[in-house]
């Protein structure tokens, strides 16, 4: 457990000096400017548009920063020759991922934090009302991070940075719209239908962690839903990383 904790202790401080606080300085600025600038419109609507484009932009930059920043957690282990030094050392390849990964979700949870703070600190600031549904908006922006990091761990361990950055986008794209498959199934014929189905299940379905858009309504999910969601994204990302350090056990350095 000591040496999980002292290489998550390195990520983080390698990865939350990476310009990371840069993100949440164009995340405040952007939401301050869009609030000046949506002030100007229709009565009620800048309101669901200040609220949609903040939580939009919490995503987007955690997003961008879990794919590019966990894209070269083994790679850049790799490439500085610094993982032959870890691992020559009384440490299992599993506890060096599990440490890299704790690292960085560590980096994306006070990321998270920060732009949530500040994005709540700005509706507050605006009178805007503060709902509970904004909350769990944010933390369930926080659990689609962790089945993305889990999966942008499983590309890193077998392929390049730039096309594990690829597939990590991809999929996120493919996740976002993973309802399609499962409607196609129902318009399929039976060969077909069973692929698609296998795709809609095995595939991420970040549809689940996505209420943005009706929060800005004032919906709210019922604690059936928030544990629900839990149990997905912890069961699913035990799953990658479980695959992940198969891949990494397996691979020859």
């Amino acid at each position: 457990m000591t040496q999980i904790l002292a290489i998550a202790r390195n990520t983080f401080l390698e990865t939350i000096r990476d310009r990371i606080l840069n993100a949440i300085v164009v995340f405040a600025v952007l939401l301050i400017g869009s609030s000046i600038l949506l002030g100007q419109l229709s009565a009620g609507q800048d309101i669901k548009i200040i609220k949609d484009l903040g939580l939009a932009s919490l995503g987007f930059f955690g997003v961008i920063i879990a794919v590019f920043v966990g894209t070269s957690l083994v790679h850049k282990e790799l490439d500085k020759r610094t993982v032959f030094i870890v691992l020559t050392k009384p440490v299992a390849r599993e506890a060096f991922l599990v440490g890299k990964l704790l690292g960085l979700l560590g980096t994306l949870t006070v990321l998270t934090a920060a732009m949530g703070a500040a994005y709540l600190a700005l509706l507050v600031l605006l009178k805007v009302p503060v709902t509970v549904g904004l909350f769990q908006a944010i933390g369930f922006a926080w659990l689609e991070l962790l089945v993305l990091t889990t999966l942008t761990l499983v590309f890193s361990t077998f392929t390049s940075p730039v096309l594990c950055m690829l597939y990590a986008f991809a999929l996120y794209f493919i996740g976002h719209n993973a309802n399609t498959f499962y409607t196609l199934a129902q318009k399929a014929g039976v060969g077909t239908k069973q692929l698609l189905l296998a795709l809609y299940y095995i595939l991420p379905n970040l549809t689940y962690f996505d209420i943005k858009n009706r929060v800005v309504y004032g919906y709210a999910a019922s604690s059936t839903q928030v544990l629900l969601t839990i149990a997905y994204a912890v069961i699913y990302s035990l799953a990658l990383f479980s695959l992940a350090a198969v891949i990494f056990r397996r691979r020859e350095f």
